[in-house]
């Protein structure tokens, strides 16, 4: 007869979600670049967590795509492409718009608060006025403008995000005018929240995918001007890029 898998320990969990944020970590920022080939036992290792909760904790990012198993045990960290890039943007402009369109209807006046705090923790810390982490407080707006359309639309929404952090370390690093592209992003930002604060959905999910629209053809831009993006562009006529734009 077959034994049951027992539950792993607290100690074993604690270490299989010690050396998934470990190593996650340094592949969504780019410090294990793009096709590194690791070695499972060098890892443990390094991490100081024996082989069991390793397996578990690359496993997951199997699952997410950010992994790729190899012979001998050994695990290749996924290659980054343009025409991956075209598809992640797809999704992301498809699937943020809609849940935004669904979430804008639920918020209340103090989530609409916790939005605006968020947006004006960025704003200061690009204008040198705060401390803190940009990033953090970038991410946290933009996951709370789809919260509210429920967890499966949260969940696919940071699972993208991470996706696509990936390929603004590695392409934005080298794009023309940064100061102008952070001043575009927080203009467009501003615009997203003035239409969720005045309840109006159309507009939000529009003006949304305006802001993902110039953010990916800039990164298409500095990597390749001429690639193209078919299944993004796409997506952003669909979501009706533009039309918050023209509206105002």
């Amino acid at each position: 007869m077959a034994r049951r898998a027992t539950a792993p320990g607290p100690g074993e969990r604690r270490s299989t979600d010690y050396a998934y944020r470990r190593i996650r970590e340094q592949i969504i920022s780019g410090k294990i670049p793009a096709g590194t080939v690791l070695s499972q036992a060098a890892l443990a290792e390094e991490l100081g967590v024996s082989r069991t909760p390793l397996r578990e904790a690359t496993r997951l990012m199997q699952n997410e795509g950010l992994l790729v198993g190899e012979r001998n045990q050994q695990l290749r960290v996924a290659s980054i492409s343009l025409t991956d890039l075209d598809q992640l943007y797809a999704i992301r402009i498809a699937s943020e718009t809609m849940a935004l369109r669904l979430a804008v209807p639920q918020m209340d006046d103090a989530h609409k608060a916790r939005i605006g705090e968020a947006l004006g923790a960025m704003d200061a810390i690009a204008a040198g006025d705060g401390a803190g982490d940009f990033d953090r407080h970038h991410r946290e707006f933009h996951r709370l403008l789809v919260v509210p359309a429920g967890e499966r639309f949260e969940a696919l929404s940071q699972t993208l995000w991470d996706h696509t952090i990936r390929y603004r370390s590695a392409y934005l690093s080298a794009a023309e005018d940064l100061e102008d592209a952070v001043a575009a992003a927080g203009r467009e930002h501003r615009g997203i929240e003035a239409a969720v604060t005045a309840g109006d959905a159309n507009g939000a999910a529009s003006a949304l995918a305006d802001h993902y629209a110039r953010t990916a053809r800039a990164i298409f831009a500095a990597a390749d001007p001429d690639h193209g993006a078919p299944a993004m562009e796409s997506a952003i006529s669909a979501a009706g890029a533009g039309a918050y734009q023209r509206k105002t």
